[in-house]
């Protein structure tokens, strides 16, 4: 019924969208607006003065300088039952974020839960063209 080809499709649209409320709209996994940066860095930030800074992070407020944090996190594989997104390299980083109160994911909170919404209605929407099959209980865990 949910089939390998099925998660690979959800979790790349889901890597999209979470990358879209994280990074472009700047807001943590909670929904809530990250928090301005101490004026020094704040300054330096909005200058461009920080070592290897991308010029779009300029004006933001989201967990972005150089890109190579949002650049790493990418699609890990899919299953018949799941779908791995993930950060290879820079996994660190996200408790290090955690610790200054930027939450990027945690563990009840594994996505935003606009990503969450869209994840429950693409299941539901896969499951309701399959529903000849003959077992009618499922279970969707989100995380760990």
């Amino acid at each position: 019924m949910l089939s390998k080809k099925f998660f690979k499709r959800l979790g790349i649209k889901a890597l999209k969208m979470y990358k879209e409320q994280i990074f472009d709209r700047a807001t943590d996994v909670r929904g809530n607006k990250f928090r301005g940066y101490s004026t020094d860095y704040g300054e330096k930030k909005r200058a461009g003065k920080l070592l290897g800074q991308w010029a779009g992070s300029t004006g933001t407020t989201a967990p972005v300088v150089t890109q190579a944090f949002k650049n790493n996190l990418r699609f890990r594989g899919a299953t018949a039952n799941q779908f791995k997104i993930g950060w290879s390299s820079r996994g660190g980083i996200v408790n290090h974020l955690a610790d200054l109160d930027r939450i990027v994911t945690e563990d009840r909170n594994p996505f935003p839960k606009d990503v969450v919404i869209e994840i429950e209605r693409q299941v539901k929407r896969e499951m309701q063209r399959h529903k000849d099959m003959k077992s009618k209980h499922h279970k969707i865990v989100l995380g760990k």
